[in-house]
């Protein structure tokens, strides 16, 4: 099980040599890393300015690390996703494909419950009285959301993550930046899961963005961006909102692939756990049981 993960934000070289990943420095401060590729959880690439090789990407993919690059902003834009992981993609497809709308409708009802729920536990975590407000509205979640008590939860949520200051989510902030930051990380993680298992990203339960590639990955993230909020939160301690969002900002939302939660009773890794989520789908569609899909339900300090 690959344990160990790499944030790089130095100009470099990446090459692989006697199946170690080796990363050559090409700043002032110079040297070379070399790590085992079998040990290597994950790989963030947080500068435009490392090379690397298609042979490169094809040994992460067959050792089952993630692999995920940046614009000149540092926000993520790539990922790269494995199609040799799962031997049977045909009947995982097929599957998707016959997946009827009323029954998307209710495992998406099962997310949005999933995902409030675990925005109450944030809420809770600062002893905020509107935790207990989201917990009566899990139950109010119909099939397909109709009533958007998603967008409801997410106005009394927003309202109080924060304590004490003012927020808008569409700001463009410290804060802001930390949450989209942490939001592609565990999005590309999904989406690489989601090819791996054989399941076609592009073709979503609820979101349906015909210019996005990654609807399916966007449906099964919600109820994983609450950890996303608490880790910032975590990390904002200390910051205004006006800070400059630094690499030390960066590496630490990087801590949430290596985030201990709890799934079905047992303590699972983000990365581990995320697999569990996109293996679950497979069974909750076909077994047409949203509840047999799973999410963690909390995490591990």
């Amino acid at each position: 099980m690959p344990w160990r993960g790499i944030h790089l934000s130095r100009p470099a070289y990446l090459s692989v040599q006697n199946h170690a990943l080796k990363i050559e420095f090409r700043d002032e401060t110079g040297g070379v890393f070399r790590i085992a590729v079998e040990d290597l959880a994950y790989l963030i690439i947080d500068s435009t300015e490392v090379s690397l090789s298609s042979y490169l990407l094809a040994k992460m993919s067959e050792s089952g690390t993630l692999v995920l690059g940046v614009n000149q902003q540092h926000m993520p834009v790539w990922t790269s996703c494995p199609w040799t992981s799962f031997y049977r993609h045909g009947p995982v497809i097929q599957l998707q494909l016959e997946t009827t709308l009323p029954m998307k409708k209710q495992v998406w009802a099962h997310i949005v419950k999933k995902k409030i729920s675990m925005q109450s536990w944030v809420l809770e975590q600062q002893n905020q009285a509107g935790a207990k407000d989201l917990n009566t509205m899990v139950e109010r979640v119909r099939s397909g959301d109709p009533d958007n008590v998603e967008a409801r939860a997410a106005r009394k949520y927003w309202g109080e993550l924060f304590v004490g200051q003012s927020f808008r989510r569409q700001d463009d902030d410290l804060p802001n930046a930390m949450l989209n930051y942490g939001y592609a990380i565990v999005r590309a993680a999904i989406a690489r899961f989601l090819c791996g298992y054989g399941f076609i990203p592009q073709i979503g339960l609820n979101h349906q963005n015909l210019s996005n590639a990654y609807n399916l990955a966007d449906d099964l993230i919600e109820p994983y961006r609450p950890f996303v909020d608490q880790l910032v939160l975590e990390t904002l301690e200390g910051h205004d909102f006006k800070d400059p969002f630094v690499p030390d900002h960066r590496r630490s939302l990087v801590r949430i692939l290596e985030q201990k939660v709890v799934l079905r009773g047992e303590v699972y890794g983000m990365l581990g756990a995320i697999e569990e989520t996109v293996s679950s789908l497979k069974i909750a569609l076909t077994s047409k049981k949203p509840s047999e899909l799973v999410f963690p339900d909390e995490s591990v300090l």
